[in-house]
């Protein structure tokens, strides 16, 4: 069986709201003709996320479960999924589903247009509130004047790969928190592969259960700050130029 899309949906403690997000993909999906297989990859949730999610595996023709281990960051999980990923196709969405599931239309149109690499971009003067607002509207600056001209947001949680070129850009890999979605887009860029922006104009910022939010949001700016120093480092060293990952999987 031919894969058209492999659905990455990377999870930690997300027992409150992964029943309802895989609800609501499995609905949203039952009338798409392609071939789509939703894998969720869990960082060892101590409560019952997989559990509740293999409550709605049925709902999906393809559907798998992958514990990757220790959490160690969201950047590891999401390499891991795009190496066990079967698809033509390869993307990553929160499973908050901060993004509406509606832009997977304009995943399909950039799939069926053969696109490199789509990502869903937000106005982060709109999107976010407070402090939040602040920190992601300066970031977002620092890193279309360091690193990614033209990219006005490149941490929404919702981008999809050719599957070739996902794997080309995921074996360069190095930083697997936070900033790990400043470093793909670095790689991507400096492969020659062509960057296709999604706008999104109704992103909810999903504060019940939110991974970033008041103190810890400074805490991840900081992380992030720095790991566009060490990506703008490592692009002028040419530390990309080849491959430094080969993944093994445990879940065969």
């Amino acid at each position: 069986m031919i894969i058209d899309l492999s659905i990455i949906i990377p999870t930690y403690k997300e027992e409150k709201r992964i029943g309802k997000t895989l609800e609501e993909l499995a609905d949203y999906l039952k009338n798409i003709k392609e071939e789509i297989e939703v894998i969720i990859i869990d960082a060892d949730s101590p409560d019952k996320t997989t559990k509740i999610a293999r409550n709605y595996a049925d709902l999906f023709k393809h559907f798998r479960i992958i514990n990757d281990g220790p959490k160690e960051g969201k950047g590891k999980q999401v390499r891991d999924g795009v190496f066990e990923a079967k698809g033509k196709y390869i993307m990553f969405m929160d499973a908050d589903l901060a993004t509406p599931l509606k832009y997977l239309k304009k995943v399909f149109y950039d799939m069926h247009k053969k696109k490199s690499v789509s990502i869903c971009v937000r106005n982060l003067q709109k999107t976010h509130k407070g402090l939040r607002k602040f920190i992601s509207g300066f970031g977002n600056f620092l890193v279309q004047i360091l690193l990614l001209p033209g990219i006005k947001d490149s941490q929404c949680g919702f981008k999809s790969f050719e599957a070739n070129a996902a794997r080309d850009i995921f074996s360069r890999q190095t930083i697997i928190g936070w900033g790990f979605d400043m470093e793909i887009l670095a790689i991507a860029r400096k492969l020659g592969y062509s960057i296709d922006m999604i706008n999104v104009e109704d992103w909810k910022d999903v504060e019940k259960g939110s991974k970033i939010s008041g103190n810890f949001a400074l805490k991840v700016a900081l992380t992030t700050f720095g790991d566009l120093l060490t990506i703008k480092k490592n692009l002028i060293l040419g530390k990309y130029k080849t491959p430094i990952f080969t993944y093994q999987s445990t879940n065969k």
